[in-house]
């Protein structure tokens, strides 16, 4: 199985960490920034793709990457939005975007996934 995990910040780590647990799972990583959390704690080495994924493009990555199934991380600050006011709502939003136009199955991981 082939996973395309989006964000790899605390609750991508976590996420992560469960994934390596089965072998035969293959994790693609796509992160906006190159040294996310789960680089920086050497839970993977590198991001394999160093992207937002935005609605618009989201079809164009998953098409190059193939996966079986998208893992889809709602952090603010991986979107870039830091504390802004409403940020939460925003990404949350977004979020459900992406999953609705993606042509792949995609998971929404919550907060409560993070260790």
């Amino acid at each position: 199985m082939r996973v395309w995990l989006i964000g790899a910040g605390k609750i991508g780590t976590a996420a992560l960490l469960q994934l390596r647990k089965n072998p035969e799972i293959q994790v693609v990583v796509s992160d906006p920034i190159p040294n996310p959390t789960a680089v920086e704690e050497g839970i993977i080495e590198r991001v394999d793709y160093v992207e937002n994924v935005t609605p618009v493009n989201v079809n164009r990555l998953a098409r190059r990457i193939r996966p079986d199934l998208v893992l889809l991380t709602p952090s603010v600050v991986e979107h870039g939005l830091g504390s802004m006011e409403g940020a939460a709502a925003l990404v949350e939003a977004l979020n459900y975007e992406i999953a609705s136009r993606c042509e792949y199955p995609v998971l929404i991981l919550s907060h409560s996934n993070a260790r």
